[in-house]
C-alpha cells in the first residue's frame, strides 16, 4: 500500500470513529444510554452494525470514549482558567464564561449524565474505569487556586472558606443539571453569571 493510500485510510478511520461518537452522543442524549441499542447508533451514523464493531467493541466502550473526552475537556478548561494571567476577578469571569459555553455546547453530555444517574451511576463509572474522586479533585484544585488568589486580593471576604465555596459551586452546577436538565441554560447568560459570581463570594 502506498503512503498516500495509508494516509487516506487513516483519515477515513478518524472520520468514521468521530461520526460514530457523534451518533452515540445524539442517541444517548435523546433516548438515554440504557435505552439505546448498538443498531440505533450504527443507523444514526449511516453505517452497518458490523462496521461499527471495527471501531468499538461495545456500547460501553462508546460511552467510555465520550465521557473520557468530556472529562478531559472540562479538566483542561478549568486548568487553563486557573493558569491564566491577570487578577483573580478576571480569572473568575473567564472561568464562568468558559463553563457556561461548555454547558451550552455540551448540552447532550448533560442529558447523558442525567440518564445515567437513575441507574446506579456510581457503579457504572467504576465499571467504565473512571475514578470520579480523582476527576473531581482535578476540577477542585483549579477552582481552589483561583479562589485562594481571590481571597488574597480581597475579591472575596476574608472569612469565606475557598474550599467550601468550591464545593458549593460544583454542587450548584450538579443541582441545576439534575433538577432542571437543560432548561436552566435558557436563562439569560448575564443572570447566570451574576448568580454564580455571587455564590463564589465575589464582591463588586
Amino acid at each position: 500500500m502506498s503512503p498516500r493510500n495509508k494516509e487516506l485510510n487513516e483519515e477515513m478511520r478518524i472520520h468514521s470513529r468521530a461520526a460514530l461518537l457523534a451518533a452515540a452522543r445524539q442517541c444517548f442524549a435523546a433516548d438515554g444510554y440504557f435505552n439505546v441499542r448498538i443498531a440505533d447508533i450504527a443507523q444514526q451514523a449511516g453505517m452497518s452494525q458490523g462496521s461499527l464493531y471495527w471501531y468499538f467493541t461495545s456500547k460501553e466502550e462508546l460511552l467510555k470514549a465520550i465521557l473520557s473526552e468530556a472529562f478531559e475537556s472540562l479538566g483542561s478548561l478549568m486548568a487553563q482558567a486557573a493558569a491564566g494571567t491577570g487578577t483573580a476577578r478576571q480569572k473568575l469571569d473567564d472561568l464562568v464564561d468558559r463553563l457556561l459555553n461548555y454547558a451550552r455546547e455540551g448540552s447532550d453530555l448533560t442529558a447523558i449524565m442525567i440518564s445515567m444517574l437513575g441507574h446506579q451511576n456510581g457503579e457504572m463509572f467504576i465499571r467504565l474505569g473512571f475514578d470520579m474522586d480523582e476527576v473531581g479533585r482535578g476540577y477542585t484544585q483549579s477552582l481552589l487556586a483561583i479562589l485562594n488568589q481571590a481571597k488574597s486580593e480581597g475579591i472575596i471576604p476574608a472569612e469565606h472558606d475557598p474550599l467550601a465555596l468550591t464545593m458549593m459551586f460544583f454542587g450548584m452546577f450538579n443541582g441545576l443539571n439534575l433538577v432542571y436538565g437543560q432548561d436552566w441554560l435558557n436563562l439569560p447568560p448575564e443572570t447566570l453569571k451574576a448568580g454564580m459570581l455571587r455564590l463564589l463570594g465575589v464582591q463588586k
